[in-house]
């Protein structure tokens, strides 16, 4: 069986379909899913990737990229349980969508304290390869996240890192956070996600966001989120 074998600088690239797709995760399997995700060489074609997309992620390995946690041998096995049967919506027009699965399998090994996830050949087409528009992101930047919405606003502010202005429209932002059918009061959803999304990232990453409401008429319709480097960015060394 072939493994793909992990790599020291655990950097993370996804082609932006990706990013932009709708996915209901909490946070520990989407650290898990960029763990094992941080595995794939993106610069390998598809048709040279190790088959059957297998990744071995220890115990060990899970403390040194998300840091100490009181029991990483649960953290895996649970993550793993609840990414098992996981899809994410693509957007392939304005009429379309495509349900695409995160992964084939999972197995725990009790004893020896780590998980094989086996990716899904639905994803790893986003991972490698020719992806025509992309975007990579370093672990280290956002382990300090504890929060699947300020994990996915990272991604998405990720993204336009370069023009530093990202605007959306409301509902799909709370699609994209997961958070569709939460906090219909967008007062209730700036303070409960959006602006401790906001605080989470600019206390503990290498991007600074603020935002602006874009309004139609009195009704909020969507957001603009404005991003720059952190002024504190040598705490978040660079690939």
């Amino acid at each position: 069986m072939g493994y793909l074998e992990p790599r020291s600088d655990k950097l993370v690239t996804q082609d932006y379909d990706l990013v932009h797709s709708v996915q209901r995760l909490d946070v520990r399997p989407k650290q898990l899913l960029l763990t094992a995700i941080s595995h794939v060489n993106p610069q390998v074609p598809l048709s040279k990737q190790p088959k059957p997309f297998v990744v071995d992620i220890t115990a060990q390995q899970w403390i040194e990229t998300w840091g100490e946690r009181l029991n990483p041998y649960r953290d895996l096995k649970e993550s793993a349980e609840q990414l098992n049967g996981k899809r994410f919506w693509i957007q392939n027009d304005r009429h379309k969508k495509s349900w695409r699965n995160w992964i084939t399998g999972a197995e725990y090994h009790e004893r020896e304290g780590r998980i094989t996830v086996q990716l899904h050949p639905d994803l790893m087409p986003y991972l490698c390869g020719a992806m025509t528009v992309f975007s990579t992101l370093k672990i280290l930047h956002i382990k300090g996240l504890r929060s699947f919405a300020s994990i996915r606003l990272y991604e998405l502010a990720n993204q336009f890192r370069r023009s530093g202005v990202r605007q959306i429209s409301l509902d799909e932002l709370r699609g994209l956070l997961a958070t569709k059918d939460a906090h219909p009061r967008f007062a209730d959803f700036r303070r409960k996600v959006i602006d401790k999304a906001v605080k989470e990232i600019n206390s503990k990453t290498d991007l600074e966001i603020r935002w602006d409401p874009v309004k139609k008429g009195r009704s909020v319709s969507g957001i603009k989120f404005y991003i720059k480097d952190n002024s504190q960015g040598d705490l978040f060394p660079g690939p």
